[in-house]
């Protein structure tokens, strides 16, 4: 993990809301790998003093760059979102566990709204290790759906649905990934970020079509190294026995599914 800063390159809005932010950090950029996040503070306010965490939407390695895909949601964001080329920020990182990929194979990616952040990443890496990736991605609207373009790159399908538009009868990504596996296609592992009813989906799903799933946590987290334990989930007991308590930043953020405790 590296205490450092980085520079930004290119600030572009995706959507009303939503920003890619490129940074120049090519230690951070060299030792990342998909999964992973970073803390990040981009002010100099007496009011905001702790960073915020944000995963990686691509990693560039030989451009010693990275991408963070964000939403405005508060005065953290929103003060990023002013931000320009050229302008420092403080960053801590490459953080948690990143996923681990099959050898050889396919995987799905469902992601919702946001949610699709941390798994381009996944795409890009799985498809440069001769993968076959499918895509599923949902949100309100339309205009709300993130990084479809981006996925087309890497992904052998991908599979848009949205509440407002009706956009595949607004039908739930688990049963889009249903149709798709009763095609005869088979993924060795799936990843899914941006909806814990999704996640929980997939749980039922693993025994009936021969998959692993995992789930890239989201939760707010103050410090991201493990000290302030503020980002604690229940996970089920090895055994049956009850619970136990995991930091998403250091255990995390990507879990097996069935071991989360919804």
């Amino acid at each position: 993990m590296i205490f450092t800063k980085g520079k930004i390159v290119e600030q572009k809005a995706v959507a009303n809301g939503y920003y890619l932010l490129s940074i120049a950090q090519p230690d951070i950029a060299s030792k990342a790998i998909p999964g992973q996040f970073v803390m990040l503070k981009a002010w100099e306010r007496g009011d905001l003093i702790l960073p915020r965490p944000f995963s990686l939407y691509r990693i560039l390695p030989r451009q010693g760059q990275l991408q963070i895909l964000y939403k405005v949601r508060g005065k953290g964001t929103a003060e990023m979102a002013r931000r320009v080329p050229g302008d420092e920020v403080e960053l801590i990182g490459p953080s948690g566990n990143g996923v681990t990929l099959p050898a050889k194979g396919a995987i799905a990616l469902l992601g919702r709204g946001i949610g699709a952040a941390p798994l381009m990443a996944i795409a890009e890496e799985a498809a440069a290790k001769g993968l076959a990736v499918y895509t599923f991605l949902s949100a309100r609207k339309r205009e709300l759906v993130l990084g479809d373009e981006d996925f087309a790159r890497y992904s052998r399908r991908v599979i848009v649905a949205t509440d407002a538009d009706q956009e595949n009868g607004s039908r739930l990504l688990t049963d889009l990934l249903a149709d798709l596996l009763s095609e005869g296609i088979s993924v060795d592992r799936v990843f899914t970020c941006g909806s814990k009813r999704l996640a929980r989906g997939l749980v039922p799903m693993q025994s009936q079509y021969g998959f692993k799933a995992y789930v890239l946590l989201e939760e707010v987290m103050a410090c991201g190294i493990g000290a302030c334990k503020g980002c604690v989930c229940k996970i089920a007991a090895p055994g049956g026995g009850g619970v136990v308590y995991k930091k998403v930043c250091q255990d995390g953020p990507v879990f097996p599914v069935d071991e989360v405790v919804w």
